[in-house]
């Protein structure tokens, strides 16, 4: 599945782009929705401290890449989701719900062998990662956990490399010598203890601070499940940092949940008739 690109600022904080992408997903299309005022969304991302400038520069990339068209309703515009941005968003929810869970483990390995041009297999290697899947050497892959190996045989299917792959289910001698030559645990652990550090403490005194910390908090997690190659706690060092990180997203998410929806419902109401807010530009 293709991904739009995103990318940090210098400072390391979100781009307009990739908050856009974060209140698109939890408050709109976790909610079941695919469309949403332009405005609301200018009003959030303003929130968390994105100037309108950039946040409908951001918007017009999207709709030019494809991934929104626009609606207008006399002086209003809503943002509709196309179905590319319903699927990926859709595929953020289930993986980011596979994060927060425990993997099953039976001694089986997922693995994936892709032949073909490196370029081909470049196309798919993000896609790899984000599902958990770990690189033992070109063209060879694997996971232990097999909740993404569905989205995976879409992707190469679209990609036009389904021919070229051979899925298996293995064995190992040595798990533990398996993982530590598909994955970089150190980095792994460096992710959830940063996550950890920066969520552990902040609380919201009000609705549109629990929407704040809400939406940063989803970003990060989310940044920090991408790097995670979700291997069940038999493999995983004594003292990982992630079962302590999951819990406190869970946890945190949960506390900000009541609150910042109340934030997104009022900034997400039609604003036709309502003479408070001013109407979007042309």
């Amino acid at each position: 599945m293709e991904r739009p690109r995103t990318r940090r600022r210098a400072d390391g904080s979100p781009s307009a782009r990739t908050l856009l992408l974060t209140v698109l997903g939890e408050y709109v299309r976790y909610a079941g929705d695919a469309r949403v005022w332009s405005r609301a969304v200018v009003d959030a991302l303003g929130a968390c401290g994105t100037g309108e400038t950039a946040t409908r520069r951001a918007i017009t990339r999207l709709v030019q890449e494809g991934w929104l068209r626009t609606e207008s309703t006399g002086r209003w515009t809503a943002l509709v989701f196309e179905p590319r941005l319903v699927a990926l968003l859709t595929a953020w929810t289930h993986r980011l719900e596979r994060a927060v869970q425990e993997t099953p483990w039976h001694g089986e390995w997922q693995q994936l062998l892709l032949r073909g041009p490196a370029h081909d297999r470049a196309l798919v290697a993000e896609q790899l990662a984000f599902e958990g899947f770990g690189r033992l050497a070109p063209g060879g892959w694997i996971a232990a956990d097999a909740g993404g190996v569905g989205a995976l045989k879409e992707l190469l299917r679209e990609q036009g490399l389904a021919p070229h792959a051979t899925w298996l289910v293995s064995r190992a001698d040595d798990d533990g010598e398996l993982v530590a030559r598909a994955w970089d645990l150190a980095a792994v652990r460096a992710a959830h203890e940063e996550f950890v550090g920066r969520f552990d403490g902040p609380r919201a005194a009000s609705d549109e601070e629990a929407f704040v910390l809400r939406t940063r908090l989803v970003h990060a997690w989310r940044g920090t499940f991408e790097r995670d190659p979700r291997l069940p706690g038999v493999l995983l060092p004594s003292g990982w940092p992630g079962l302590v990180s999951t819990k406190l997203f869970i946890d945190t998410w949960r506390a900000l949940r009541a609150p910042a929806d109340r934030y997104w419902r009022e900034l997400a109401r039609d604003p036709r008739g309502c003479g408070k807010r001013p109407p979007d530009r042309p």
